[in-house]
């Protein structure tokens, strides 16, 4: 059996990759576990979101989902975790995290950072990732640009919500055709103002998050959003490759 962990920021993280999963590997042919860290230690919540994968005995994929409560915990987790991981069979570990509040020109120094530590005055003040096998995806500005970029899914939160002439000059950008990674409000904020239009909301609950997860159409993530978010298809890639 093939296995593989992701440690992410949190919830809105986690309840993405298990629905992406499930509509990418197909509800019966992966085995999803989700888990959050509370405080210090081993993970001690198993999560259950609206939408489950239901693997047989011949389910060939195992993911484990970690939500490590913060972006700055995510690497943190898998330096902790990663000897336990490989003992136990996962090939592969990722890393998913925001850049915001960073701006989009600090990519660059955070993603150095990240893969190989950081040296000051000859003392390591933070570990390189421990293999090749471990990565970390960062996503630009936000996980929830991909959610604005999927526009398909905003009827679904409103039918109302068509983002028509009137809509998109009332909210001052276009998620249609902006290049919505170089704004320097949070993705979250835009998305927010999005479905203000017609008197909803979106937020970090769970009933929010779910909404919204349930909602995206997730073939038009898989072939069209992912063509003008690189690190949206670098994650859809990393998940390709270990499905296949």
């Amino acid at each position: 059996m093939k296995k593989i962990a992701f440690f992410v920021e949190g919830q809105t993280e986690q309840f993405f990759l298990n629905k992406l999963l499930i509509e990418i590997a197909g509800v019966k042919n992966v085995n999803i576990l989700l888990k959050k860290f509370k405080g210090r230690g081993r993970p001690t919540e198993d999560i259950v979101p609206k939408s489950l994968a239901q693997g047989t005995i011949e389910v060939q994929h195992t993911v484990l989902i970690y939500d490590c409560g913060g972006d700055e915990s995510v690497k943190t987790r898998i330096l902790e975790e990663y000897s336990g991981l490989t003992a136990d069979g996962y090939t592969e570990i990722i890393g998913f995290r925001d850049l915001y509040p960073l701006p989009i020109s600090g990519l660059p120094k955070l993603t150095q950072r990240l893969k190989n530590g950081l040296t000051i005055n000859g003392r390591i003040v933070e570990e390189a990732l421990p293999s090749d096998t471990t990565s970390i995806i960062i996503a630009v500005r936000e996980i929830e640009d991909w959610f604005l970029a999927e526009c398909n899914h905003y009827t679904c939160i409103d039918t109302n919500l068509v983002l028509n002439e009137t809509q998109i000059t009332k909210l001052g950008f276009n998620p249609r055709i902006d290049n919505l990674t170089v704004r320097s409000t949070a993705a979250a904020e835009d998305l927010r103002d999005v479905y203000k239009i017609v008197g909803k909301t979106y937020n970090k609950s769970k009933d929010k998050i779910e909404k919204t997860v349930e909602c995206l159409d997730y073939a038009n993530l898989y072939l069209e959003v992912r063509r003008k978010m690189d690190k949206l298809d670098e994650l859809i890639t990393k998940i390709d490759n270990f499905l296949t």
